[in-house]
């Protein structure tokens, strides 16, 4: 088995994203790379994952992923410091709450760009590199793999918009799967419920772990979709 590539998460933040990257640190992931639009975020993310791996090498990088030029600046700036990842993580979302009739247009739009062109702008950027890596290396297991919600089988009225949002994503991600098709595992884990510390199933540590059961399966056994919570 090769060993394992760096791995990138797209949406660091101190529930799922660093949990992510701390689970794959704590296994045979030694190259971090964490995106966030704060870099003070960044900063507690990357101390979170060097204590539980001290021989983690972590890297940060302030970008907004709704600034497509930033996003892919900040990207490829990361595969020039440690390399193609060998998973892509995306986990850039927000939840805001209201009815129908209670967003502004800009608030939708908003909604809108941070799972889907965010999304959009990391998968033009980097499948390129992650279906090379699928040629040069057999033995690895390129993957894209987007935190996802079961607003997307179920929508909920009180956040409508981010039940649009996600219902969309869900779409461009099924599309990329089909593209990519036994060459770069996409794949979603879908998230039932509110996510806190205190959850007993939905909290971020459990939620990291469905990432890492994505990662472990062999191809041939490629699940497109992992549930949490529900």
């Amino acid at each position: 088995m090769a060993p394992s590539g760096p791995i990138f998460v797209v949406g660091s933040g101190p529930m799922i994203g660093s949990h992510i990257a701390r689970l794959f640190a704590t296994h045979s992931f030694t190259h971090i790379a964490l995106f966030s639009r704060s870099a003070s975020n960044l900063t507690r993310d990357a101390s979170l994952v060097t204590a539980a791996a001290p021989s983690a090498s972590v890297h940060t990088y302030p970008a907004d992923v709704t600034d497509h030029v930033a996003l892919t600046a900040a990207l490829e700036e990361a595969v020039g410091d440690v390399g193609v990842p060998e998973v892509l993580i995306y986990n850039a979302a927000r939840v805001s709450y209201g009815m129908f009739g209670q967003y502004t247009t800009d608030d939708m739009l908003v909604d809108f760009k941070i799972p889907n062109l965010g999304l959009y702008t990391t998968a033009s950027v980097m499948l390129p590199h992650l279906q090379a890596l699928a040629k040069s290396h057999p033995d690895a297991h390129p993957a894209l793999f987007v935190t996802s919600s079961a607003l997307i089988h179920q929508p909920f009225a009180p956040v409508f918009s981010l039940s649009m949002a996600k219902a969309a994503q869900a779409s461009l991600v099924k599309l990329l799967a089909a593209d990519n098709e036994g060459v770069v595992h996409v794949a979603l884990v879908t998230v039932g419920g509110q996510v806190t510390p205190e959850e007993k199933v939905n909290n971020p540590s459990n939620i990291a772990t469905k990432f890492w059961e994505l990662y472990e399966q062999e191809k041939g056994s490629w699940e497109f979709e992992m549930k949490c919570g529900w």
